[in-house]
């Protein structure tokens, strides 16, 4: 078997922004794909796992944008299982350019929820059905993704609201983990999205946030990093920390 599930990936056109790079939120979607394949590839796919009634739930994610690709760009799309690292299963993402050069690196940490319930289901009682040894011992980035802290010296000011509708739904009935970056960067001003490149993005994924519910938005910013936090009544839906070139 392959340790590292690995493919030529032709980008779409519908993926870039107004200056013809990949936007942030595309590469979270292919990150998707990415693991879908991945997980199937070592038999515990949401689709594998179904009759058991358990499916992947997204907890954190980190990705570093080092060279947004361009419009028309075909890369080399990498992801590999990392293990059991604490309560989390973690799972790395890389795209490669054509002379082999990291465009971008992410490493996104995993729990498993009991469908039925919407209740966590621990590591140990997971024994035959998900693996927890590493597929392969490389990785994308070294830690994975981190709790982010609200900042002290950076109030967070409210900025708009967003009600979940059809097109924010995935399979599990909920919000689908991308969205959460197209509410984040469609929050922040204009003049920063749409001029200065994304470097880094650490996201929390803390609630669900499911359909009809409002998501009021909140920013914060400390120089080049900025903060969107989503909130439905007294629940952090997500936090998510974006830097900027």
């Amino acid at each position: 078997m392959e340790n590292k599930l690995s493919y030529k990936l032709d980008i779409p056109c519908y993926m870039f922004d107004n200056r013809s790079l990949l936007r942030a939120s595309s590469f979270m979607d292919i990150a998707q794909e990415l693991a879908t394949q991945g997980s199937f590839q070592l038999g515990f796919s949401d689709r594998q796992m179904a009759p058991h009634n358990i499916v992947w739930i997204l907890a954190r994610m980190r990705v570093r944008f080092n060279t947004l690709p361009p419009m028309y760009s075909t890369v080399t799309a990498q992801t590999w299982h990392r293990g059991l690292k604490g309560m989390c299963y973690v799972r790395d993402y890389r795209l490669l350019g054509d002379n082999g050069e990291s465009l971008v690196d992410a490493t996104s940490s995993w729990i498993i929820m009991e469908k039925t319930k919407r209740t966590i289901v621990r590591p140990n009682a997971l024994e035959g059905i998900v693996d927890s040894t590493p597929q392969n011992d490389s990785f994308a980035i070294e830690e994975p993704a981190a709790r982010i802290i609200l900042p002290k010296d950076s109030p967070l000011e409210a900025v708009g609201e967003h009600r979940v509708i059809y097109s924010d739904l995935d399979c599990n009935g909920h919000t689908n983990n991308a969205k959460y970056t197209v509410w984040a960067m469609d929050c922040l001003p204009g003049d920063l999205t749409r001029n200065r490149n994304i470097k880094d993005i650490t996201i929390n994924f803390n609630h669900e946030a499911l359909f009809g519910e409002t998501v009021t938005l909140y920013h914060a910013q400390n120089g080049n990093e900025h903060i969107v936090e989503g909130r439905c009544a007294d629940s952090q839906i997500f936090i998510s920390k974006l830097i900027f070139d």
